[in-house]
């Protein structure tokens, strides 16, 4: 026979109650994480969109700069509606707000017989504290300069990683690496050596 069985059954409940809630926000936070992944991938294909049309513009104007307004009304086309309706958007699964279900504390039931709370011996010793040394702050690092780091490669190396990238490799190393730029990162150029 259990003398607080009641008891131990609201708080199992209670229990049970704030896991569900857990694992529905935890599912909420798998759905915004792998919304933020997408967004991050569809900002990296803009990022190499735009310096491919960079490049390309800059080629255009070095061999013909009258074509330069066919290249752009064939860039602007792709912004037509009729170019954008035979692509499908995402659908977006709708919006579910999560709000965890608010419970009230369960007030202990009075005991039929009053509680005696046990004694407790206390001996307070005095000892001098020790000293906290402040921790230092941190310094400030600076993100290594990419493009540095790009130009240190041989011209081999630089273009085949544009090549991995979707990246013309052509032109100097110098223009390879002014494009790589903003796609590459530490962990890529630590991945060639």
């Amino acid at each position: 026979m259990q003398l607080l069985a009641a008891k131990f059954n609201q708080i199992a409940t209670a229990i049970d109650a704030t896991n569900a809630q857990i694992a529905a926000l935890q599912a909420k936070l798998s759905e915004l994480q792998e919304h933020q992944q997408q967004l991050l991938s569809v900002e990296q294909a803009c990022q190499s969109a735009l310096a491919q049309v960079g490049t390309a513009l800059s080629m255009l104007n070095h061999v013909d700069p009258a074509e330069i307004p066919t290249f752009k009304a064939a860039v602007d086309a792709q912004f037509g509606t009729d170019a954008i309706a035979f692509l499908e958007p995402a659908t977006p699964a709708p919006a579910e707000t999560v709000e965890p279900k608010p419970t009230a504390p369960i007030a202990p039931e009075p005991a039929a017989t009053p509680e005696i709370e046990p004694a407790i011996d206390v001996q307070i010793t005095t000892e001098p504290a020790a000293p906290i040394e402040p921790t230092p702050a941190p310094t400030p690092t600076t993100p290594p300069d990419i493009e540095a780091q790009l130009n240190k490669l041989s011209i081999q190396s630089i273009r085949k990683l544009a090549a991995s990238r979707g990246i013309s490799g052509n032109g100097t190393r110098a223009a390879i690496a002014g494009r790589l730029k903003a796609i590459v990162t530490n962990a890529d150029l630590r991945a060639i050596g």
